[in-house]
C-alpha cells in the first residue's frame, strides 16, 4: 500500500484545526498543513472542491483520486486508523 498523500486545511486562530493538528504530531505523521488565511490559492481550492471555506479539512489523496474530509474528530480517528494501518505494515 502506498500512503495517501494528506494536506490539512487549516487557520491559525482554529481551536479544532489546532486539535487535529496536535493529533498529527502525536502520530507522527506527515502532513501538509495548508494556511487558507494566508494563502489565497489555498482558500480557492478548499471552497472549489467544498463549496465553503470552513475548516480543518483533510485532503486525502490517492492514487484512486482525491476526498475532502471535514470535521475535526473523524480527521483524527481516520489518522488513527491510518497510523495503526501503516504500523502493522511496517
Amino acid at each position: 500500500m502506498t500512503p495517501p498523500r494528506l494536506a490539512l486545511y487549516v487557520t491559525p486562530y482554529c481551536g479544532y484545526c489546532r486539535y487535529v493538528m496536535s493529533a498529527i504530531q502525536q502520530l507522527g505523521l506527515a502532513v501538509e498543513l495548508r494556511n487558507v488565511a494566508a494563502d489565497q490559492q489555498d482558500l480557492e481550492d478548499l471552497f472549489k472542491a467544498r463549496g465553503r471555506t470552513t475548516v480543518p479539512v483533510l485532503r486525502i489523496s490517492t492514487a484512486d483520486g482525491e476526498q475532502w474530509m471535514p470535521e475535526s474528530q473523524d480527521i483524527v480517528e481516520y489518522l488513527q486508523a491510518l497510523r495503526d494501518q501503516l504500523d502493522t505494515m511496517a
